[in-house]
């Protein structure tokens, strides 16, 4: 548990900072922005109509639900997920690397532990992160429908909704991890996991924009489409699928790797 422990006091500045910032630019979104957009819709439907086509469905903005609350989640959800999966990236790649980076891994892995009781403790170190931010947002997300005094969304898909943020990051930390189980030397975590974010970003935009569904496989911020849980009130089975494979294929190569590899000397 002295790991455990470790791990969580030494990414908590970090934590907090991000869980602080997801949280304020939702809140942003879901009361001034949100109020100050059904309030000018006419005025944003005519603006909205003279973007280009492809503009408006890479950066996901449908017309015909945008004007709704569940649209406007969806649409900023968008923005969420991104900064979660890079949150997600930072803290797996951090906590999996420390080592690396500080050229100490020789001094953890002498210790009378098991390899694979180091990784699950680490592994659960960033779970334990994770569910907690995603604890206060769901939270958070219920407290703002309520005051918004909204009647034709249904709570259980809007709960459903997001709880979307906690299974892409699940799958982002996988990514994290992975990478910094088999990458040699890890110079910015910061950069890698901007780098993440990113990319699952623009190949979701490439999705919406081709709408081809192969893309989709490989654009894991849109596995748990909000959209979808709106309007069907449940997730994809093909896509969480993908992601519980996408999830245990990382998570069990990183874990061979970590537990079968020689010991680094740096």
């Amino acid at each position: 548990m002295n790991i455990y422990t470790m791990e969580i006091k030494s990414q908590f500045k970090n934590y907090l900072i991000w869980t602080v910032t997801i949280l304020a630019v939702f809140i942003m979104f879901m009361t001034g922005m949100y109020d100050a957009f059904m309030s000018s819709r006419d005025a944003l439907e005519n603006l909205i109509s003279s973007f280009p086509p492809a503009l408006a469905d890479a950066f996901g903005i449908h017309m015909d639900s945008m004007f709704s609350y569940g649209g406007f989640f969806t649409f900023t959800f968008i923005y969420i997920s991104l900064l979660g999966a890079t949150m997600a990236t930072s803290l797996s790649v951090s906590v999996f690397s420390r080592e690396k980076r500080s050229k100490c891994v020789d001094f953890l892995l002498a210790k009378p532990v098991s390899r694979a009781r180091i990784f699950t403790i680490k592994l659960l170190s960033v779970l334990t992160l994770l569910a907690v931010m995603n604890i206060l947002f769901v939270a958070v997300t219920l407290m703002l429908f309520k005051s918004s005094g909204d009647e034709t969304t249904e709570l259980s898909r809007l709960i459903w909704s997001a709880c979307a943020l906690f299974f892409t990051e699940l799958v982002f930390m996988a990514f994290g991890i992975v990478f910094s189980t088999f990458v040699k030397k890890i110079r910015s975590v910061s950069g890698i996991a901007t780098a993440f974010g990113f990319a699952g970003f623009i190949l979701t935009a490439l999705h919406n924009l081709l709408e081809i569904d192969a893309i989709r496989f490989i654009a894991p911020l849109n596995y748990f489409n909000t959209e979808v849980v709106f309007s069907t009130g449940s997730y994809e089975t093909t896509y969480i699928v993908t992601a519980v494979v996408v999830f245990i294929g990382c998570l069990g190569a990183s874990l061979y790797k970590f537990c079968c590899s020689d010991t680094p000397t740096a």
